[in-house]
């Protein structure tokens, strides 16, 4: 099935990462937002993300958004490529994925203000927020990879029954 009209491009491919992880991270910054709002109003106090408190996302925030999302769908697009899966297990890449994407988040977090820095109780919201959601995207890769798997598998099935008579 890996032949050259079912391949993506490049930009594509990147393209089309951007546009699934900006869509998750405001998505997730959406829910979260109204989460902490009903749950504690102070919180939104502490970071810029929610400066407009239930009216909105700042413009600022979608910016830093799609920087965060280029930079995540280059390594992302790296990292599940089939010219990196020959030499790493899918777990191990899930794993670098992980931690590469909490380093990001954290510097991002620290470079444009989304929390106080030094208030562990913001961080232990970011920590929490972030394995949830992270959590919820990792289960949706499963997912879609489990359906992925049992179609492929129906197709190999067909075409040898197919051969075979």
């Amino acid at each position: 099935m890996d032949n050259k009209k079912n391949r993506v491009s490049f930009i594509t491919g990147i393209l089309k990462e951007f546009s699934t992880i900006f869509t998750m991270i405001i998505l997730s910054i959406s829910f979260s937002g109204n989460f902490i709002f009903f749950l504690d109003r102070e919180i939104l106090n502490m970071s810029t993300i929610f400066t407009l408190g239930s009216a909105g996302l700042p413009y600022t925030t979608i910016a830093q958004s799609a920087l965060f999302a280029i930079i995540m769908a280059f390594v992302s697009r790296f990292l599940f490529s089939e010219f990196f899966a020959i030499k790493i297990s899918f777990l191990w890449r899930y794993i670098i994925f992980f931690l590469i994407t909490l380093f990001t988040t954290s510097i991002f977090a620290i470079i444009f203000n989304w929390f106080p820095v030094y208030n562990l109780y913001a961080w232990l919201y970011f920590i929490a927020f972030f394995l949830l959601f992270f959590g919820i995207a990792i289960g949706f890769s499963f997912l879609f990879l489990r359906l992925e798997n049992k179609k492929y598998n129906k197709l190999l099935e067909n075409f040898k029954r197919y051969n075979k008579n």
